[in-house]
């Protein structure tokens, strides 16, 4: 068996509508699906969420060519913390673009607060911003790389799996299933 891609990533935000129009106005995603889980939906799914007499609203947003944020409001949230890089979890989604620093310079003077001005890493441009709960969000441009990994991402990491990165693969017997 063989995963297609990653589907999507999921935000907590603390207002749905807000939401809408902050990725819309900024990214060009749109609203796809929208649902309501009611306070018994919710207690059924306790172990996942570990939350009681709650309702959720979610929705489903698909940017301008592909990919697809999960937006997720709790009727009862918690206040936004700062992300804690070195504890295990996720931290950030991100989005592929073209100048990241005109898209700086774009959304600075639109008021989005960004974390510092655009860097440049391996050829790769990149600037970390936060959406207005505080999820942090990357924008990066591969520029060749892009190109090179959504054509031959696949054959490279086989590739990779079986030169430079073997070490990673030998030690729990994956080695068979990169063929």
């Amino acid at each position: 068996m063989k995963i297609k891609s990653i589907s999507h990533v999921g935000l907590t935000v603390s207002n749905f509508e807000q939401a809408v129009k902050w990725y819309s106005d900024f990214f060009g995603f749109k609203l796809i699906s929208e649902q309501t889980l009611d306070k018994k939906q919710v207690d059924k799914l306790y172990p996942l969420y570990h939350l009681h007499d709650t309702t959720i609203r979610l929705g489903f947003l698909r940017g301008p060519k592909s990919g697809i944020i999960e937006i997720f409001e709790f009727s009862n949230t918690l206040p936004t913390e700062h992300i804690i890089w070195n504890k295990i979890g996720a931290t950030h989604i991100t989005l592929d673009v073209k100048n990241v620093h005109k898209w700086y310079q774009h959304l600075k003077s639109r008021g989005i607060h960004f974390f510092s001005e655009p860097q440049t890493t391996a050829g790769t441009d990149w600037v970390f911003l936060k959406d207005p709960d505080g999820n942090l969000i990357e924008l990066i441009d591969l520029k060749a790389n892009y190109t090179i990994i959504r054509l031959v991402g696949n054959i490279a990491g086989k590739m990779m799996a079986k030169g430079k990165y073997k070490k990673y693969y030998l030690e729990d017997g994956h080695q068979d299933s990169l063929s």
